[in-house]
């Protein structure tokens, strides 16, 4: 019992990623540490009603300080669109 304030307090200072955002992190890695954010929600996203789910991720992501996601114009189509950074 005594032993558990340190071990919560060690635990704490690492934020904790799931599967699913692991999976995520390593596909920014080999594309190259940016990718447009309806890339990804192509990529991961297998249904409409899933797309949700994959923002909130995205976000959390966001929050750990993993990733940045910024405004930037799509040189394609002269839009603009959110662009997902890996934060090294």
């Amino acid at each position: 019992m005594y032993g558990m304030n340190n071990q919560k307090k060690s635990l704490a200072k690492r934020p904790r990623l799931g599967k699913k955002e692991l999976k995520i992190l390593a596909y920014l890695e080999l594309v190259g540490g940016e990718a447009w954010q309806q890339d990804l929600l192509n990529k991961f996203a297998w249904a409409s009603k899933y797309e949700g789910i994959f923002m909130r991720r995205l976000y959390r992501l966001q929050q750990k300080g993993y990733i940045v996601i910024g405004v930037e114009i799509n040189p394609d189509t002269g839009r603009q669109k959110k662009k997902v950074y890996l934060v090294k």
